[in-house]
């Protein structure tokens, strides 16, 4: 795989870890009282809240939120948009990283942009004198004499 596209694949997993990083914040450090259980280790899996996107973009930006509302059609906001606003914000922070995941995968398989031109050797043995330095040279290679 190559450079270019780990790096990719790291950008876009950003928004995944903003996400989780967010809900482990909000369900274990935003006060006192929690701060306090998590220090005496008094942690309840159930009580663990995960945040739905429209609920972050409403608590944190909501005039962005109302902003977008009005510029789109009422019944467009509530049959598409409606939908993803109620997915978990992480699920959504990682929708775009597994697109890529699999259009890289397939692109690796297939030899296309960005995989374009790397030999995928499955199952084949290369020669020992597939690594010599002179093989497809076009010259014998300089010989020296000792004196």
């Amino acid at each position: 795989m190559p450079d270019g596209a780990k790096t990719l694949l790291v950008i876009l997993l950003i928004p995944f870890l903003a996400g989780l990083g967010h809900d482990v914040y909000f369900n274990y450090f935003s006060d006192d009282e929690k701060v306090r259980e998590i220090k005496a280790l008094r942690i309840d899996p159930e009580k663990f809240l995960v945040s739905d996107l429209g609920w972050v973009w409403n608590e944190y930006s909501p005039n962005t939120m109302e902003t977008a509302r009005t510029m789109m059609e009422p019944e467009t906001w509530v049959s598409k948009l409606d939908p993803v606003l109620q997915l978990p914000t992480m699920i959504v922070g990682l929708i775009p990283w597994a697109i890529t995941l699999i259009y890289i995968s397939f692109a690796f398989l297939c030899g296309i942009w960005p995989c374009a031109g790397r030999n995928i050797s499955l199952g084949t043995k290369r020669k020992k004198d597939d690594f010599a330095v002179y093989k497809h040279a076009k010259t014998k290679a300089v010989k020296y004499k000792k004196k």
